[in-house]
């Protein structure tokens, strides 16, 4: 039996995550270039460097899904943020690009693994008055409140020389990571062990949970939606440059409103996601977000500035709000699609749809871009379109079967 969690223990796992958002804000944007600045190194070897440790993270959160059905996700996840907090305050002495590469890796690894672990943790929470999907409404909003306020302070203390002022920044990502390890290994309720789960993990697998089509559709409208979507949103910088719409620091304004309104807004829209059936949320979430590209490429073929620029607040504004959609009607579905034991594993494959979408969505539209800028947007708008089109009523699992017990 799940035990129930505490409210104030609640508070403070949120606080531990925020935290440690923070740690991860401050030094995630600033990573390749820092690598770049090291004795020997280069922007193409810094890119390689990156791009490994991000397949690294990969891995390690898919293995991660098969190593939550068989352990306790509260005791992989202390362990994933302690690797990492290791390996963030080593990257303090990481002078060369081997070293620095081999840490990161490291860290890459533990954080893919934490992810997953975080995400199966808070995912089989038990409230004493229910409601237990308000965890991911919660989680996106100190998430945003957390990664912003790095991004911030991230801007003033790494200046000058980035091999010096990029120290202190890992070793407060270290402090973060330690300091969540601490609230998990505190505030996080211990879960039974359960003599049936060893076999549970080996009987089932990615390509079982695959096979159900609820569980299918929502992991392809997830990634979808991650690489299309969120992935395209972190476009907008590039198409500041290559389109002349914007200038650099409208398009610093124009993320800030996208993580404001997410904080300010997201708990709202969850409470009317509530009020109509979720199978009409997830086609108005995919709808909203087709639209939102369709504007930013009228706003490509305008030729009053002024109206472009109108077109791209429009549909930044809306799929902020369509970011809070899918946070709210598409993420619960996921531990209801399938049986108990096969949770890791699609919370896994939520994490690795999110990470694997923020990398893939800005590589292709890079590439599309330097092609023909409206059309990129529009194929994307397009692409968006196919999850709406699926069936979201979900199948009968064995977790709602009647489960025998043991003699």
């Amino acid at each position: 039996m799940t035990p129930i969690f505490p409210r104030n223990k609640y508070r403070v796992t949120l606080a531990g995550i925020t935290v440690n958002a923070f740690g991860n804000g401050l030094m995630s944007p600033y990573v390749i270039s820092w690598l770049a600045a090291l004795p020997h190194a280069s922007t193409q070897t810094a890119g390689i460097v990156f791009g490994a440790t991000g397949a690294g993270q990969l891995i390690a959160t898919l293995y991660a899904g098969r190593l939550l059905t068989a352990l306790s996700p509260r005791n992989v996840l202390a362990t994933g943020l302690s690797l990492s907090a290791a390996a963030a305050a080593l990257l303090t002495a990481a002078h060369g690009l081997a070293l620095a590469a081999a840490v990161l890796f490291a860290l890459g690894s533990a954080q893919g693994i934490a992810s997953a672990a975080q995400a199966t943790a808070l995912g089989t929470v038990k409230f004493a008055d229910g409601n237990e999907d308000r965890v991911w409404s919660h989680l996106q909003v100190v998430l945003n409140v957390g990664q912003g306020s790095g991004f911030l302070l991230g801007g003033y203390l790494v200046t000058g020389n980035l091999v010096q002022t990029m120290r202190p920044v890992f070793l407060l990502n270290a402090i973060s990571f330690a300091f969540f390890a601490a609230v998990v290994l505190l505030a996080l309720p211990r879960h039974p062990a359960s003599p049936n789960r060893r076999g549970q993990a080996a009987d089932g697998s990615y390509r079982t949970l695959l096979s159900q089509r609820h569980a299918r559709h929502l992991i392809l409208g997830d990634a979808t939606f991650f690489t299309f979507g969120i992935g395209f949103l972190l476009l907008l910088p590039l198409l500041a440059s290559e389109a002349d719409l914007l200038t650099l620091h409208q398009v610093a304004l124009l993320l800030a409103v996208n993580t404001l309104i997410i904080v300010c807004g997201q708990l709202a829209v969850t409470r009317l996601a509530r009020r109509i059936p979720r199978a009409t949320g997830m086609r108005l979430l995919f709808l909203g977000a087709a639209a939102s590209w369709v504007l930013i490429a009228a706003a490509t073929e305008l030729h009053s500035q002024t109206g472009s620029l109108i077109a791209v607040w429009s549909a930044v504004v809306l799929f902020s709000v369509v970011e809070c959609l899918h946070t709210a009607c598409l993420v619960p579905q996921l531990r209801e699609a399938v049986p108990q034991a096969d949770r890791p594993r699609i919370l896994a494959l939520h994490v690795f749809a999110s990470k694997a979408g923020l990398i893939a969505g800005p590589a292709l539209g890079g590439i599309a871009i330097a092609a023909n800028i409206p059309l990129t947007w529009a194929a994307a708008s397009c692409l968006l379109l196919g999850p709406a089109l699926f069936s979201y009523s979900p199948t009968k699992t064995t977790a709602e079967l009647p489960q025998k017990t043991p003699v």
